[in-house]
């Protein structure tokens, strides 16, 4: 229950003076509260001109790099490509079969999704199909897929349809512990080593 008061004119007075004082100061904190507003957008203002323009400078940067990693890395795999398939194109011998064509980056000519195949021999019962890498990894090589990739293979060109698969990968270098999982897989290895390319085909197995 509110008390009742009983007021007087200077009372009232009184309250008015208190009123405007509180109205001024309200007036001078929405002033300030106003001021600082504006000195916060301006400040914003000039973030975003240095550091946005920086960032953005910093984008182009980085994306200039990573076109120049991504350059390197498919230089190096072209280079790899270009080895292997030099070094097999000369007698075309691969699990001590002698095979009647060699290509490289071989696609079915009715594959709707044009798979490459990087290096792919050929002769009237067999297909050798060998993967190629720069350097071979767990995240670049993927067993599952390489194998998977044999059902395609046989889809697109049935030609092949009853042949004998092979499947290899070849790298300059493989990481510790890929080639014997591949080579527990059925698939055969493939590196060089000084001026020579050494297979390693034991165990291989046709799919």
């Amino acid at each position: 229950m509110t008390e009742n008061q009983n007021l007087t004119w200077d009372d009232i007075k009184a309250m008015f003076v208190e009123t405007a004082q509180l109205n001024k100061e309200t007036s001078h904190l929405n002033k300030e509260s106003a001021q600082i507003l504006k000195e916060t957008r301006l400040m914003k203002k000039d973030w975003n001109a240095t550091f946005g323009k920086r960032a953005k400078e910093d984008d182009k940067r980085f994306a200039k790099l990573e076109k120049l990693i991504g350059g390197i890395g498919n230089n190096n795999g072209e280079m790899a490509e270009e080895f292997f398939f030099n070094a097999f194109r000369k007698d075309k011998i691969f699990m001590n079969e002698k095979y009647d064509k060699i290509h490289k980056g071989f696609f079915s000519s009715i594959d709707p999704y044009r798979g490459e195949f990087d290096i792919v021999f050929f002769n009237g019962k067999s297909v050798a199909v060998i993967e190629v890498k720069y350097k071979a990894t767990p995240e670049n090589v993927d067993i599952e897929t390489i194998i998977s990739r044999i059902a395609q293979l046989k889809e697109f060109s049935p030609e092949f349809k009853n042949h004998n698969i092979y499947l290899g990968v070849a790298a300059m270098a493989f990481r510790s512990g890929l080639a014997s999982k591949l080579h527990k897989a059925g698939i055969a290895t493939i590196h060089p080593v000084g001026k020579k390319m050494v297979i390693y085909d034991k165990g291989v197995k046709a799919f």
